[in-house]
C-alpha cells in the first residue's frame, strides 16, 4: 500500500514522501533518476537528491522506478498519442480547405467515388464517411521526429520534485487539501479523497468544506468506520444518506434510498438531531 500512497502524494503535490531504509551509497541511482526526469521536464530538488544519495541502492531503485512511472503518467507517456496533424500546433489547415481535400481525395478513389457521388446527388454529404477522414497521414515515429524542436524549446520549463516528510504527514496534508478544496474534485479526485478519508479518519479534520460533495464523501467513510460525523446542516445529512445509498450526492436526480444497517441509521438520526 505504501507505494500506491507514495505515488498519490507525488502525483498531487510534486513531493516525494521521505523514503526510509538502510543507509548506503545511492548517489549513482539518484543521479540517473534525476537525469531521466530531466528528459520529461522534471528534476529532483537538491534536498531530495541528497536524501536519496544517502540511502542504499536497494531502497533507491524501487523508489526511482515508481517515481519515473508516476511522472510518465503525468506527462501522458503511458499513452502513445499521435496527433492528427504531424506538425501540430503548426500546419493545421483551414477547415474548409481540410474538407475540400478530403472530398477531392474521395472522388479520386475508385471505391469511394460512387457512394460520394450518390450522396452529392441527394444533396446531403456525410463528411465523416469520407475515407481520408480520421486517417493519420504520418506514423507515430514521424510525428516524434517533427516535434524534436518543440522538446528542445521546452527545456526552460522544469517542475521540481521536493523531499516530503514522513508518509503519514504527507497523506494528512493532502487529505486536508482535497477535503477543503474550493472547487469540485471530479470522479478521480473524489476516489482519492475517499481513500485518504479512511486513512486519516483519526487525524486532523478540515475546518470547512467549501464543496458539499466533499463533506458527503468524507462523512460516508467516517460513518462506515464509526467515527463522529462532520455535519453542519440538514442538507449535509441528506447528502450523507445519498452517499450511503450509493447514489449521487449532488441532489440533482431522484434517489432510491437503501435500507441501512442499524448503526448507520443511528448515526444519521443523531447527526440530524444535532443540526436541527
Amino acid at each position: 500500500m505504501r507505494p500506491l500512497l507514495e505515488q498519490l502524494v507525488l502525483r498531487r503535490t510534486f513531493r516525494l514522501p521521505a523514503p526510509i531504509g538502510p543507509s548506503g551509497d545511492g548517489a549513482g541511482l539518484a543521479g540517473r533518476l534525476d537525469s531521466a526526469l530531466l528528459t520529461a521536464g522534471f528534476t529532483l530538488s537538491g534536498e531530495l537528491l541528497r536524501h536519496l544519495s544517502g540511502l542504499s541502492p536497494e531502497v533507491v531503485g524501487p523508489v526511482a522506478r515508481r517515481t519515473l512511472a508516476t511522472v510518465g503518467e503525468l506527462v501522458g507517456d503511458h499513452v502513445r498519442h499521435n496527433v492528427y496533424f504531424k506538425d501540430f500546433p503548426a500546419g493545421v489547415p483551414d477547415t474548409a480547405e481540410f474538407w475540400h481535400r478530403c472530398l477531392t481525395e474521395a472522388l479520386a478513389d475508385d471505391r469511394a467515388r460512387p457512394g460520394v457521388q450518390a450522396q452529392l446527388r441527394d444533396g446531403v454529404l456525410n463528411l465523416l464517411d469520407l475515407p481520408s477522414y480520421g486517417v493519420h497521414g504520418h506514423t507515430y515515429d514521424e510525428m516524434l521526429a517533427a516535434h524534436d524542436e518543440l522538446i528542445a524549446s521546452a527545456g526552460d520549463r522544469i517542475t521540481v520534485i521536493h523531499l516530503g516528510g514522513p508518509l503519514e504527514e504527507e497523506l494528512s496534508a493532502l487529505y486536508l487539501s482535497l477535503a477543503s478544496s474550493p472547487v469540485p474534485l471530479g470522479e478521480d479526485g473524489l476516489e482519492e479523497l475517499r481513500l485518504l478519508a479512511g486513512r486519516c479518519a483519526r487525524g486532523p479534520q478540515p475546518e470547512t468544506f467549501p464543496v458539499r460533495e466533499n463533506r458527503a464523501v468524507v462523512n460516508a467513510v467516517r460513518a462506515a468506520a464509526g467515527q463522529e460525523l462532520l455535519l453542519d446542516t440538514v442538507t449535509d445529512v441528506l447528502r450523507l444518506a445519498c452517499a450511503l445509498s450509493g447514489a449521487s450526492v449532488t441532489l440533482q436526480e431522484p434517489v432510491r434510498f437503501r435500507s441501512l444497517r442499524r448503526p448507520l441509521r443511528r448515526a444519521l438520526l443523531a447527526g440530524l438531531d444535532r443540526v436541527v
